[in-house]
């Protein structure tokens, strides 16, 4: 049994969420105190869905404040290791990103979620679906009523990402946990659907 705690952002912060299952684990850090704030109960790591600074701007001081090392796909992991604003973008926030040591994802499964690649918004994003419980985590690549995430800042790439999301087309999803906007808790599919549908149009 697999539950999440949602911690819907407001303004430019992610949303952020808390995964209590086989592994307990926080999915991006979002921006501001009030994020942070929402965290309660024990957790044993942070897993990043891509590296932009609204869903990691927070990541220093959770990892500070819980004491738990952060995870991420190796292209995202080196770019945080390394940084790279020009890729993660805080400057845009009017600040600069320290280095900091997170961890690749190796492994093809995390937690009980398989960890599916889907490059687009970034070349190294991610999503996690957990298949018992039909539940897709899906960063910034697809939003709920069919929004996709935008391909027009650095390592963005539209093939990329129209391929995955015909990728996540293949997996019978019910629930989806976006970076940004409302949970989705029935029918998940029907919104890749439109997702696909409206990105053939862009």
């Amino acid at each position: 049994m697999v539950e999440i705690e949602s911690i819907i952002a407001r303004g430019f912060s992610s949303n952020v969420f808390i995964v209590k299952g086989e592994k307990n684990f926080i999915v991006d850090t979002g921006l501001g105190d009030e994020m942070i704030d929402g965290i309660r109960g024990d957790v044993d790591c942070i897993l990043l869905t891509h590296r932009h600074f609204d869903h990691t701007g927070n990541l220093e001081k959770m990892m500070e404040l819980l004491d738990v090392p952060a995870y991420a796909y190796h292209l995202e992991a080196e770019a945080l290791r390394k940084a790279d604003d020009r890729t993660i973008l805080s400057s845009s926030f009017g600040t600069r990103m320290p280095e900091i040591d997170v961890k690749d994802l190796n492994d093809n499964t995390f937690g009980g979620f398989e960890v599916i690649h889907t490059p687009g918004h970034t070349d190294g994003s991610i999503c996690l679906y957990h298949r018992d419980e039909k539940i897709l985590i899906s960063g910034d690549t697809v939003f709920p009523g069919g929004g996709v995430g935008r391909t027009d800042l650095p390592t963005g790439d539209m093939v990329k990402l129209i391929d995955s999301v015909k990728r996540l087309k293949e997996y019978d999803v019910e629930s989806i946990y976006s970076g940004h906007g409302y949970v989705v808790e029935e029918d998940g599919s029907r919104h890749i659907d439109l997702s696909l549908r409206n990105i053939s149009y862009l």
